[in-house]
This record gives structure tokens, C-alpha cells and sequence, in this order.
């Protein structure tokens, strides 16, 4: 996130005048300035004298040009085409519930342009797995009875989206545990929406399209249909509605990660702040521990060793 007077820097190597376009359609994709605006400094810096920069993108000033930016920049792009499904959303001014159209990539074809593009060996790697991700990875590879298997995460979190944060997003992405270094914290989107428009339904309908894409994945299968049952949609990609040959790989989510507060509200778990416990492994329940916690910082270092095993035994009595 940028502050009001901190812009992002150029990530290009390239030639000065592929930076300036670069950065130029940055400054759209940030939303900071129209597509016309960038089309017409993009034409003056053509006429300029500055060579290099895309006809395409000197076109003359029209409606459509925020459309023709983005298609420029997703030309020859290997990222798989959006799954639109309809879901339950709150509206910002109202209050009300409605239903609208919204777009997800799906994990399936997500991990399926990673397998084709990436190395086989290092994605069907577990090394960097915890010992609970070892674990269920082998108790898939058993269950499944296969002998190779991707594991996959998700990562649940809200992100500030403006520079006083003040407006947030709520973003759903996939991540590969298994991997190491930099592989292992990429972090690809899924799903984006803004915080203000998430009710209890929202989650449950985008949890629903998700669940569908990855039974698939488990089964080493591809969807013959959408994922409320019914046939394919105008809006459904081509290679979608044509290929029915298996998948090259089979994959299964190994952890979900995200605080407690999107685990309440995505999965239904109890909070904190209410009386039936928010643990599933035991029955312990807030009232029971807090007076443990309120003393522990207040006395004796000779004192706290007990006094955590007392609240242990409370937690394992129960």
C-alpha cells in the first residue's frame, strides 16, 4: 500500500521509453488517471520524438480507451479466464441484500497454468510443509492412492485500499506451502471484493464455487458443468466448455489461513466473545480462563509455571 505523496517505483529493465509506457499504465491500473489521459500523453510523447511506444496505444481519444489499455497489457497473457457466478452481496447504501454477477479465478485453473508453466518437480515438492502438512498430505497420497499430489493453501484477509485506511477489501488467494522462498509466500488473488458489500451470504457463495473447483482437483477431473449444476454459461470461457480430458496432476488444500475474526465469518466459527467457546478440540470456555489471564502478568516468576498448568488442566478437563 502507498502513501498519498508515494508512488510505486518502475519494474521494468527495459528501455526508457518501455519504463515511461510502463509506468504510465500503472498510473491507470492504480486508478490515479483516466484511460483517455494516459492515451493522449502517450500520443504527445510519440510525437515527441520518443519511439518505442506502442501504436495501440496512440489511438485517438475515445470512449473505449480504458478497454483498449487492458487489452494491451493482457495481450498473450497465460492467466485463465475469469468464472462469473451470481452472489448474494450487501448494498452500501440501503443496507439490503441483493444478488449480483461477480468474477473469481478459480484454484483449478490457477493451478493448472502454474503446473503448464512451471518446474513439475518443484511443485509437487512438501519440503517446506509443516508437520501437520506432511501429515495430511500423506494421508491424501493414501487415501487417493496416488503417488504425486500439489498442496495448495488459501489465505483470507482484509487490506486497507486507500492511503488513510479508511476503505478496506476483503480478498480470498491461493499460496503454495510446500514451496520455498519466494515460491512458497507468493500470494495469488482469487477473489476481490470491498468489505462494505460482504453479509453472511456473501462467503457462503463464493465458498460454494470454490468447493466445486477443488473436489475437482482432488478427483483429477474438470467440471462438465457449472458449479450450481447448470450448463455452461455465454460468459464461460471456451476451453472451459470444450475440454474433458482429466487433469495432468491432482491437487488438495493442505491449510486455510487467515485471523480469527474472517475464520467467524467465512467458515461460521464461534467468536471469541461468546459463551459456548470458540475451540473446536475442547469445551473451554472464556469465563473459565480469563481470571487466569488477568493474574499471570502480575505475579511472581515462580508462580506463573503452576498457574499455567492449572489453566492447561482446565482446558484438557474440559
Amino acid at each position: 500500500m502507498f502513501q498519498r505523496a508515494q508512488q510505486p517505483s518502475s519494474s521494468s529493465n527495459g528501455l526508457p521509453e518501455q519504463e515511461l509506457e510502463e509506468d504510465l499504465t500503472d498510473l491507470y491500473a492504480d486508478n490515479l488517471v483516466s484511460g483517455q489521459r494516459i492515451t493522449r500523453l502517450l500520443t504527445k510523447a510519440a510525437k515527441a520524438g520518443v519511439k518505442g511506444i506502442s501504436k495501440k496505444m496512440q489511438k485517438s481519444v475515445g470512449r473505449n480507451q480504458a478497454r483498449a489499455i487492458r487489452s494491451h497489457k493482457l495481450k498473450n497473457t497465460k492467466w485463465p479466464e475469469y468464472y462469473w457466478f451470481d452472489c448474494r452481496v450487501k448494498d452500501r447504501r440501503t443496507e439490503k441484500e441483493y444478488t449480483t454477477n461477480i468474477p473469481i479465478l478459480l484454484p483449478l485453473d490457477v493451478l493448472e497454468m502454474i503446473w503448464d508453466l512451471g518446474a513439475k518437480a518443484v511443485l509437487l515438492s512438501g519440503d517446506n510443509l509443516d508437520t501437520a502438512g506432511k501429515k495430511h498430505m500423506a494421508w491424501m497420497k493414501e487415501q487417493l492412492q496416488v503417488e504425486e499430489l500439489v498442496a495448495w493453501g488459501m489465505h483470507g484477509d482484509g487490506i486497507p485500499c486507500n492511503y488513510d485506511r479508511t476503505e478496506s477489501v476483503v480478498m480470498i488467494s491461493l499460496n503454495l506451502p510446500g514451496l520455498a522462498g519466494r515460491n512458497g509466500r507468493m500470494r495469488i488473488p482469487l477473489v476481490i471484493l470491498p468489505d462494505h458489500a460482504m453479509n453472511g451470504h456473501t462467503f457462503d457463495d463464493i465458498m460454494t464455487v470454490i468447493a466445486w473447483s477443488m473436489r475437482h482437483l482432488v478427483a483429477g477431473s474438470r467440471p462438465c458443468c457449472r458449479h450450481d449444476g447448470s450448463a455452461w454459461a455465454k460468459s464461460d470461457a471456451k476451453r472451459r466448455k470444450k475440454d474433458n480430458d482429466p487433469l495432468p496432476f491432482r491437487a488438495c488444500m493442505v491449510q486455510a489461513r487467515a485471523d480469527w475474526d474472517w475464520m467467524g465469518k467465512c467458515f461460521h466459527l464461534p467468536f471469541h466473545n461468546v459463551k459456548e467457546g470458540c475451540c473446536w478440540l475442547c469445551r473451554c470456555r472464556r469465563d473459565q480462563v480469563s481470571f487466569l489471564l488477568t493474574a499471570l502478568p502480575h505475579l511472581p516468576s515462580t508462580h506463573r509455571g503452576f498457574m499455567r498448568e492449572s489453566l492447561i488442566s482446565i482446558i484438557l478437563q474440559n
